[in-house]
């Protein structure tokens, strides 16, 4: 009999992993309160980055923290009432910012976000939307030489790692792009990066085709699981029990809720990211890129240039604070000085993230039919695909073709 798995998460990493175990012969159910692709897959900047193996905290970067809480436009920030809970999570990535621990963590990412747009490609396909997925590269621009500095370490761990940088200075940047600020004084382009200019589109293409090939899905939350034989056997929430032969947990950052029903818990947190949208910029940007200095995204969109970035660490519960998202609007024409408009559609999302840096990938430490496919942060999109290859192939018995020991639940 065909092998029944529930896929709990309706984002990108959800219908990736999905599509993946429905072309390997699996009947698969999709089980998710919202809308395929309507949460934190909805709305990240796009960016399918081979380069993405630099982890969030870097040495010294504790030192920079003071003055980006004091910026409103500074890339990060706790809430006061947020930051005795967050505490631990935070210690916990200071310890991970030692200069032998950033290696090893890019050393995990490397293999996993590399083969990002190789991965994505037949997934695209087979949902009908191969135009999506765009391979011309991205681009960090830099306000002056300090900040193009003060970035040299990640430069150097991408380029040890053989990614391909260009750096252009001077009037070369304009004729690299004559929308960008002729007061740039350096542009790193990235031509082996790629990006979605419609992740919306893109998550629904996927659910669309699902459905077409028998998939079902459920919109309600998962509240409980039960078990025999030490597997978990139903899946039951809000008046709803499936039987399931197995389940991958993909659930963004409400995904350490249900782990800990596995035995697994772990310090999961949401890295609130905001968006803004100028609808009719009336220029055209060449390639995604992002500002040096402030750490947002420009991104060449179907529907205009989406500005996207920021990390505000302040919980799932707490009200949007839609100034960081006006904020981004008025900061990109810094870098887009001809912009016209103004932004007219804002939008903040929960990157799932953990302290470490890298997501949990794998099979659970004490239930054989269950995986975790959760935490990825900033790459969710960009390792979406290779993640759905890993959780198919232990699903199938096969070991996966990269070291996944780094992305373990009980590393921590």
């Amino acid at each position: 009999m065909t092998k029944h798995i529930a896929i709990i998460g309706a984002g990108v990493v959800g219908l990736a992993c999905a599509t993946q175990l429905q072309l390997r012969g699996y009947k698969v159910s999709v089980i998710d309160p919202r809308d395929p692709g309507e949460y934190c897959s909805f709305g990240n900047a796009g960016c399918l980055s081979r380069a993405s193996f630099v982890p969030l905290g870097l040495p010294g970067s504790w030192k920079k923290v003071p003055r980006w809480l004091m910026d409103p436009n500074g890339p990060f920030t706790v809430p006061l009432q947020y930051s005795l809970q967050v505490l631990p999570w935070l210690w916990r990535l200071h310890l991970a910012t030692s200069l032998k621990k950033i290696n090893e963590i890019a050393d995990a990412l490397y293999p996993l976000v590399d083969t990002s747009i190789a991965k994505w490609l037949p997934l695209a396909d087979r949902a009908g939307v191969r135009e999506l997925i765009i391979q011309k590269g991205y681009a960090f621009a830099y306000e002056s030489a300090t900040g193009f500095a003060a970035d040299s370490l990640g430069r150097e761990i991408r380029t040890s790692r053989g990614v391909k940088i260009e750096v252009i200075t001077g009037p070369e940047i304009q004729e690299f792009d004559p929308v960008l600020s002729p007061h740039l004084t350096h542009l790193v382009y990235l031509p082996e990066q790629g990006h979605c200019p419609s992740p919306i589109r893109l998550s629904r293409a996927l659910a669309d085709t699902l459905k077409i090939n028998g998939a079902k899905f459920h919109n309600f939350e998962v509240k409980a699981f039960s078990f025999s034989n030490d597997k978990v056997n139903k899946i039951i929430g809000d008046g709803n029990e499936i039987t399931i032969d197995g389940v991958v947990i993909c659930a963004g950052a409400h995904s350490h809720f249900l782990s800990a029903m596995l035995g697994s818990k772990l310090p999961l947190e949401t890295e609130r990211g905001y968006h803004t949208v100028f609808e009719a910029p009336q220029i055209s940007l060449k390639v995604p890129t992002c500002s040096g200095e402030g750490k947002w995204f420009a991104t060449p969109m179907e529907d205009g240039i989406r500005i996207s970035g920021t990390v505000e660490l302040a919980g799932l519960h707490a009200p949007p604070n839609y100034t960081r998202a006006d904020n981004l609007g008025h900061a990109v024409k810094k870098l887009l000085p001809n912009i016209q408009g103004t932004s007219s559609k804002n939008w903040m999302g929960h990157r799932p993230s953990l302290p470490d840096s890298k997501p949990v990938i794998g099979r659970s430490p004490k239930f054989s039919n269950a995986f975790f496919a959760f935490g990825h942060g900033h790459v969710g999109l960009t390792a979406a695909a290779p993640t759905s290859e890993i959780i198919s192939d232990l699903i199938d018995g096969i070991n996966p073709s990269m070291n996944i020991k780094p992305f373990a639940a009980n590393r921590f």
